[in-house]
C-alpha cells in the first residue's frame, strides 16, 4: 500500500502541517526537521501528489511548453531543441515544466484558457503556431502569461522570441545575387505561416535593393515538405530553365530540392545552388553539404522561457515583449558562382 503524508508526518514525530511545508518550501521549518522528514518519506518511498501541492501551495508555478501539429522526426530536431531549451531555464528556476502537444483540431474543441486552467498552468510557451488556429485568434486577448516562438501577436502583453527572418533571408539572397545569379527561384513553406511571409519579405527585399524584377511565378509553396518539395521544384525548373539558384525556407525543403536537380540530371551546385534555412544536423551531412542559415533553436527555447517568467513576475525592467536571438550563415558547398 502507498505511503501517505499521514504516514510520513507519525514515523517522524511531526504535525501533517509540518510535512506539507516541507515539501511546499516553505522556509519557516528548520534543517534538522526537513532532513528528518526526507529521510523518512525516502524510507517509506514517499512521493507528494504534484496536484495536491499545486492546490495547497500558492508558490507552485508552472510553465508549460505547448508544441503545435507535433512533428519530431529524424530528420528534424528543431521541436526537441526547443523543449530542451525551456527544460533547461526552469532546472534553474523555481518553476515546474510541463510539455503538451496541440493541433488545430484540439484547440476548436477547447480554448487557451479552458486548456490552461485545467492543468494549473501559470504561463505558457507555444511554437509551431500558424494565424489560422484558433489559439492565435484567441492570444489576441489574452491575459494569461504567454510567449510565442517565430510568431508576432498585437496583443502587448504576449512576448515573442525568434531570430529575425526578414533579415536572415535577406543576407542568404544577397549572398546568391553576389555569386552572380540573376534567377534565383524560393521555395516557401506555408502561406499561413509568420516565418514564411518574413522570409518570403527578405527574399523580395533582396531583388527590389539590387534593382532586379520578381518574378512570382518563381515563388512556390510546399508547406515545408520534403517529398511535395521534390515534385515543385521539379516542375519550377522545367518550365523556368533560366534559374541558376534556388533559396528554400527550411533545410528539410533544401534536401528535396536537391533530390529533384539530381533526379532530373543536374548538379548542385555547379548547374543549381541551394540555400537552406534552419541548420538542421543533416545539412552537414547530405552531399553537398548544405549552405543554410543557422538558428540556434535551443536558445530561442530558453530565451523564450526566461521571458515568459519576466513576464510572470511583472519584472518590466526585463520584460521586453520581442526578443530577437542572433543567427548566422553556415557556408558550405551547395552554393558557386554563376559562370
Amino acid at each position: 500500500m502507498r505511503a501517505t503524508i499521514r504516514d510520513v508526518a507519525k514515523k517522524a514525530g511531526v504535525s501533517i502541517a509540518t510535512v506539507s511545508k516541507v515539501f511546499n518550501g516553505y522556509t519557516d521549518i528548520n534543517n534538522e526537521t526537513k532532513e528528518k522528514i526526507f529521510e523518512v518519506a525516502k524510507t517509506l518511498d514517499y512521493t507528494p501528489n504534484m496536484a495536491a501541492r499545486t492546490l495547497s501551495s500558492k508558490k507552485q508555478q508552472t510553465i508549460a511548453l505547448i508544441l503545435n501539429e507535433l512533428n519530431f522526426n529524424r530528420k528534424s530536431t528543431m521541436p526537441m531543441e526547443v523543449l530542451n531549451g525551456v527544460y533547461k531555464f526552469t532546472e534553474q528556476s523555481d518553476f515546474e515544466f510541463v510539455f503538451y502537444g496541440t493541433s488545430t483540431e484540439k484547440q476548436e474543441s477547447k480554448t487557451f484558457r479552458q486548456f490552461c486552467n485545467e492543468h494549473n498552468i501559470t504561463g505558457a510557451v507555444i511554437q509551431g503556431l500558424k494565424m489560422t488556429d484558433p489559439y492565435y485568434y484567441e492570444i489576441q486577448e489574452t491575459d494569461l502569461p504567454t510567449v510565442l516562438i517565430d510568431i508576432v501577436s498585437d496583443n502587448p502583453k504576449v512576448g515573442t522570441v525568434s531570430i529575425d527572418n526578414q533579415a536572415a533571408s535577406l543576407k542568404a539572397v544577397n549572398y546568391l545575387l553576389s555569386q552572380g545569379h540573376q534567377h534565383i527561384g524560393m521555395i516557401n513553406g506555408s502561406r499561413d505561416a509568420n516565418v514564411s511571409i518574413l522570409r518570403e519579405q527578405g527574399y523580395r527585399e533582396a531583388l527590389q535593393e539590387n534593382e532586379m524584377l520578381i518574378n512570382e511565378a518563381y515563388i512556390q509553396y510546399a508547406n515545408f515538405d520534403e517529398d511535395i518539395t521534390f515534385l515543385i521544384t521539379k516542375n519550377l525548373l522545367s518550365n523556368h530553365k533560366e534559374i541558376t539558384a534556388l533559396f528554400c525556407a527550411s533545410d528539410i525543403m533544401a534536401i528535396g530540392a536537391m533530390r529533384a536537380v539530381k533526379d532530373m540530371g543536374k548538379r548542385v551546385p555547379e548547374d543549381i545552388s541551394i540555400i537552406g534555412f534552419d541548420d538542421i544536423i543533416l545539412a552537414s551531412y547530405v552531399t553537398p553539404r548544405l549552405t543554410s542559415i543557422a538558428q540556434n533553436m535551443e536558445e530561442i527555447g530558453f530565451e523564450a522561457a526566461k521571458l515568459l517568467t519576466d513576464i510572470i513576475d511583472k519584472n518590466e525592467t526585463n520584460a521586453k515583449t520581442r526578443r530577437t536571438v542572433p543567427y548566422e550563415i553556415k557556408y558550405r558547398e551547395s552554393v558557386s558562382p554563376n559562370k
